[in-house]
């Protein structure tokens, strides 16, 4: 009797811990096409994933039932779920809807438009900074100041002092404002990739399709979106000229770093 108790009280936490785990796959309400790059995660902690090209995803959610796990990406309207419920679906097929899209004001006028370099410009490669991991959903970034309103961003680039990599990195590049020190709300309506290959040492993404307005300061970062064999990158930094952001993963909480500057900077016009 006391063997049988014994095997039960072992199978039961083995159940338990494998029914936590969250296997999906997020598509495209419109279309039932498969979603690639949808940000997964637990809101408020560093528990998250990117979707992968056939739009699954698999998180380990152990311990955490009562917890809020949220779907997002640009263009749709995010899902959010108590854990527990997601666990229990019978349909692991996650649908985000397309989001009614508000496009910015394209610029006509006489006026004689003036272009500007906002940001660091560092180009070091004694001084440098890196992401915390190199997992889907880490992002980095830092603010970057306007000197008149309404600026249009028109180039965006970030200068690299290494790359520990043997193939290509896919990131994506995301424009936010600013809330109490803090990133709030995107400012783009599309997603913005980017790719480093081995050896790089700039990274440049050209803004002008994506027709991105800011009436004040923002926040600019890179995220790690899809798993590659780079061990990590480190962009180029200066002292005192600003914080670090960062983020483990989409939903997880923002965190200043140090006084350690990025070489973020964007090309702009005002």
């Amino acid at each position: 009797m006391k063997r049988i108790l014994l095997i039960v009280l072992l199978i039961v936490p083995a159940f338990f811990a494998k029914a936590q785990e969250l296997t999906g796959k997020v598509i495209d309400g419109k279309t039932q096409a498969p979603l690639q790059y949808v940000n997964v995660g637990v809101m408020g902690k560093s528990i998250g994933t990117v979707t992968g090209k056939d739009g699954s995803f698999n998180l380990n959610l152990s311990d955490h039932p009562n917890d809020t796990l949220r779907l997002s990406m640009v263009g749709y309207v995010p899902l959010t779920f108590k854990i527990a419920d997601a666990i229990n679906m019978r349909d692991k097929n996650f649908v985000l809807q397309p989001a009614t899209m508000q496009l910015n004001e394209v610029k006509v006028s006489n006026h004689k438009w003036k272009q500007v370099i906002l940001g660091n410009t560092t180009r070091s490669k004694n001084t440098n900074a890196s992401f915390n991991t190199g997992r889907p959903g880490n992002e980095i970034g830092t603010i970057i100041k306007i000197k008149k309103s309404p600026t249009y961003l028109k180039q965006f680039n970030a200068s690299l002092s290494s790359t520990l990599m043997t193939d290509s990195v896919t990131m994506r590049l995301n424009f936010y404002t600013i809330k109490n020190g803090l990133p709030n709300q995107l400012l783009q309506n599309q997603n913005i990739f980017v790719t480093i290959k081995k050896g790089q040492d700039m990274i440049t993404a050209d803004l002008n399709p994506y027709n991105i307005v800011v009436e004040d300061k923002f926040f600019v970062s890179l995220e790690w979106v899809k798993e590659s064999r780079a061990e990590n990158i480190w962009f180029s930094a200066s002292l005192f000229s600003g914080a670090i952001i960062a983020r483990e993963t989409s939903q997880g909480t923002w965190e200043k770093e140090g006084i350690v500057g990025l070489g973020f900077n964007v090309l702009a016009e005002y």
